[in-house]
């Protein structure tokens, strides 16, 4: 699996609360629109906003399934593997404070994450989430594709894929 696509699963993981809320809020602002009638007066038909809610809490789906994806990898993880990823991609510590709280060098975590990163990526295929699955379901998504290509554009991530 390309580790573009597992690393925007990452970095996705992080921002889904902020994701969620946010389509919660589209989705009951739709809602409460019907009630009094609002969206009529704009000129969007009850069909065209059942539409909008219906893509909506799909997106939510997706969303919910993400988060349920990511986690079951990690928790398949070796725990040193599972660690250092959580640190630096979710709770995005830098490698510094990770190399200074398991007080090994900083060469020591950037080779740690980078077989963390392998992990997880092997691990996402063998479950069936691969580059062509994530492409189908979140290459055209609205959150995720931004992050893809924010991470494929980054000298870093680049550098680190090969």
């Amino acid at each position: 699996m390309n580790k573009s696509w597992s690393n925007t699963a990452l970095v996705a993981y992080s921002l889904l609360p902020k994701i969620v809320n946010e389509l919660d809020f589209r989705v009951n602002s739709r809602v409460n629109s019907s009630f009094q009638s609002r969206h009529l007066k704009i000129g969007l038909s009850n069909e065209q906003l059942i539409g909008e809610i219906v893509e909506l809490i799909d997106e939510k789906r997706k969303m919910v399934n993400l988060r349920f994806i990511v986690s079951t990898t990690l928790e398949k993880l070796e725990p040193r593997d599972r660690d250092i990823l959580t640190k630096r991609m979710i709770k995005k510590q830098t490698f510094i404070d990770i190399a200074e709280e398991e007080n090994v060098t900083l060469r020591t975590v950037f080779r740690r994450f980078a077989v963390a990163q392998v992990a997880f990526s092997k691990q996402m295929s063998k479950q069936g989430f691969t580059e062509k699955w994530f492409e189908s379901e979140y290459g055209e998504d609205k959150y995720i594709r931004p992050i893809f290509e924010r991470i494929n554009d980054d000298a870093y991530f680049i550098a680190k894929s090969m």
